[in-house]
């Protein structure tokens, strides 16, 4: 849920559409996953933290049953960019705002952001209250990639279908999905998919960031996510991609992967919900990541009798233009607090480590950032005495053209 701390990245506005609207340009039609519905209850109708993904291990008596009905064949739709977030448009043609209702027709699209660092899925409250939703469960007090955070209603959004596709092929890609109205923003979108929505396809979720084009003189293609229902379906990726592990973490079970910053081995979380990559200073410095300097006067001495008022507007001044270029991100932290994060100083080599089975993945050299992005908590990367920590996010993930995760098994390939 790293992407919640952006306030001052992005406006927290969430998306609400009537009617869902097709991508230009989208001219291959995609192949369905299924005239049969994918069912799942895996959005946080009983606790806010992941249990074993396994299928064996989802009772067929239990009330919070949750199933997976096998898709057959890939899909592709749309991938949606919200700002510097990535997300996927569903529509749901059950649901109305209050204008809708009041003229009996329904249907409507939503914006989720695709969030790896999250564990249950969230919906804006007053997207909520809009669509006049059913409350069907009560989230209780849970954890995030930033610390502790209440419970709230959990909601039921119901069938929805995938945003972008032609109308004739159009099916009901997933079944009562239900959604937690907690206390976590939801930039630009109407709310989060976690990570249990990544574990609903076992064949894994490719993103492809930049589009493609079937031939020379074909229109290409726009960014594009396919989910893939079976490990054979995405087979063909596998052989053609390099892959790392993804390691769960303890209770909250978000995805870490082994970062390497100038051949320094680095434990990160891995975070599509957060726009780039963060070390702490313990991580930076034992990498030898310099940071951008940032100097309100020059390196001159003010010994004028206002010099502390003067040095406090050169210091505002100059972050402000080190904001400008791209030097300082200002973010929320965890309790509200303004925090800085520096730019390095010069692009650093970045990759994924290599482990039994696994290449290693380069990135190339990429400019990244040094604070305490509260993310970091999550790996005990917070305060003087943690440990070197980092969050990886999509400024690096988005520099290779393609990525496939496939959270079931545990992997992610680029």
């Amino acid at each position: 849920m790293i992407a919640t701390t952006y306030f001052l990245l992005v406006a927290l506005l969430f998306s609400l559409s009537i009617h869902p609207s097709v991508v230009d340009g989208f001219s291959i039609v995609p192949k369905p996953l299924s005239r049969t519905t994918i069912t799942t209850q895996l959005f946080g109708s009983e606790s806010g933290v992941l249990k074993d993904f396994q299928l064996d291990d989802f009772s067929n008596d239990s009330q919070q049953e949750q199933q997976l009905q096998q898709p057959v064949g890939p899909v592709r739709a749309p991938l949606k960019l919200l700002g510097p977030y990535i997300g996927l448009g569903l529509t749901f043609p059950n649901l109305a705002t209050s204008s809708q209702r009041a003229r009996n027709i329904s249907g409507i699209a939503l914006d989720f952001v695709l969030d790896t660092a999250a564990n249950i899925n969230t919906l804006n409250a007053q997207v909520a209250q809009e669509l006049n939703l059913e409350v069907v469960d009560e989230a209780p007090a849970g954890v995030s990639a930033s610390g502790p955070i209440a419970g709230g209603a959990t909601y039921l959004l119901g069938d929805c279908e995938l945003e972008g596709l032609p109308e004739e092929d159009q099916f009901t890609f997933m079944e009562n999905l239900t959604a937690s109205t907690l206390p976590v923003a939801s930039p630009a979108a109407a709310g989060l998919l976690s990570m249990p929505f990544f574990h609903c396809f076992e064949g894994g979720v490719e993103f492809d960031w930049f589009g493609q084009q079937q031939g020379e003189n074909d229109e290409k293609l726009p960014p594009s996510i396919t989910f893939y229902g079976s490990t054979e379906e995405s087979s063909h990726l596998i052989k053609e991609m390099k892959g790392v592990p993804i390691k769960e973490l303890p209770v909250t079970r978000l995805p870490t992967v082994k970062l390497n910053i100038n051949g320094v081995e680095i434990p990160a979380l891995f975070d599509t919900g957060s726009p780039i990559t963060v070390l702490n200073s313990q991580a930076a410095e034992q990498a030898g990541v310099k940071t951008t300097t940032i100097d309100s006067n020059n390196g001159k001495t003010n010994s004028n009798l206002l010099a502390g008022l003067v040095n406090k507007v050169q210091q505002a001044q100059a972050m402000a233009q080190a904001a400008a270029r791209g030097d300082v991100l200002t973010i929320a932290g965890s309790t509200g607090e303004r925090i800085n994060l520096i730019k390095s100083e010069s692009p650093v080599q970045v990759s994924l480590s290599p482990s039994d089975g696994y290449s290693e993945v380069s990135f190339g050299e990429r400019s990244i950032y040094v604070g305490n992005i509260p993310g970091l908590a999550a790996l005990n990367g917070l305060g003087d005495d943690s440990p070197p920590a980092a969050v990886l996010g999509m400024d690096v993930l988005r520099s290779k053209p393609k990525m496939l995760l496939i959270a079931s098994n545990h992997e992610v390939y680029f």
